[in-house]
């Protein structure tokens, strides 16, 4: 089951004879549970789930404005409704992500407490609270976060993607923007015509002691005809997320952060971008130029300053250029 085999099915229940409540399908007949997808007679899209007449369900209801879970009891199910038509997209993740969840577990009663504590985690990218505005620097920086991202989730695979996905941090402000195991990344994008890139404060380049520390410059040119947008890149990460079973919660909970839904990324449409060249550099090496919190007075905090990039060759690591090189 992936979102094609979701949209059709969608489509063949739109093709329905109209009656009166639910048309319903079922969501694939690989799924143990008894699992539908349905409109109700007003065309809002719902998910169903049937429970066998010896189980009950406890359930507390949430009644939001977009999205609602309840249960009845006359019936024997579980209903989750969309009550926004503007969420499609946002929905057909989450029911392929409750789908992923309980398409194997043969006991009702724990497939349906599965699907439950699911849903209570993807309710929350149904809140209108998301509508934080994003500077032009923070619109720039999260493009480049995000173009990282999307090279990170091409180089991965299904048994891996969600731990590259867990570490991209930078919206949940960190110290460092990515953050692995031995490594730790810290992304400054900038126009290909500056030769500084910020860092903001005296732990951005600090090295943990067992770690390594790069920093990736992602350099950049504004172009409003050929270039992407924040929301391009997204629609990207979902397509690769999608096609490599990754949690999609994952991204939407770390997009929260920034006060944005993928819906609401379109906002930010007229700001568009090509990335010419990302250069890596070791900030671990001996000599490296930073001011940082091991080689500061105590005295010095709330450290903002100016690094110069093209002074950096002897740490350097690796060059990648794009489309439209800029010298």
């Amino acid at each position: 089951m992936d979102i094609n085999d979701l949209n059709n099915k969608w489509e063949n229940i739109s093709k329905s004879q109209d009656h009166k409540g639910f048309k319903a399908l079922r969501i694939s007949a690989e799924c143990t549970p008894d699992l539908f997808i349905a409109t109700d007679e007003d065309g809002y899209r719902c998910l169903l789930l049937f429970l066998p007449t010896d189980i009950e369900i406890r359930l507390k209801g949430t009644d939001k404005e977009k999205l609602k879970i309840e249960y009845l009891k006359f019936k024997n199910l579980i209903l989750i409704k969309l009550n926004d038509f503007n969420f499609i997209d946002l929905f057909n993740d989450l029911i392929l992500s409750l789908y992923s969840k309980i398409r194997n577990i043969p006991e009702a009663k724990d497939s349906s407490k599965e699907l439950i504590n699911s849903f209570y985690k993807w309710s929350e990218f149904f809140d209108d609270r998301l509508n934080s505005k994003l500077s032009t620097e923070e619109i720039k920086g999260l493009f480049g976060e995000l173009f990282v991202l999307r090279e990170f989730l091409d180089q991965s695979n299904p048994s891996n993607i969600n731990n590259i996905l867990d570490s991209w941090k930078g919206p949940f402000d960190t110290t460092n923007d990515f953050i692995f195991d031995k490594k730790n990344i810290e992304i400054k994008t900038k126009e290909a015509s500056k030769s500084t890139v910020r860092i903001s404060s005296e732990y951005q380049l600090e090295q943990k002691f067992d770690k390594d520390l790069d920093l990736l410059v992602v350099s950049i040119l504004t172009d409003f005809n050929n270039g992407k947008s924040i929301f391009d890149l997204l629609n990207e990460i979902l397509q690769v997320i999608r096609g490599k079973n990754g949690d999609l919660s994952v991204l939407y909970r770390a997009l929260i952060q920034k006060g944005l839904t993928i819906e609401s990324s379109k906002e930010y449409n007229n700001y568009r971008y090509i990335v010419v060249r990302t250069n890596t550099y070791n900030c671990g090496i001996e000599g490296f130029p930073k001011l940082s919190v091991s080689n500061l007075p105590k005295e010095i905090t709330k450290l903002k300053y100016d690094l110069r990039i093209n002074t950096l060759d002897n740490f350097l690591i690796e060059v990648k250029k794009y489309g439209n090189d800029y010298n």
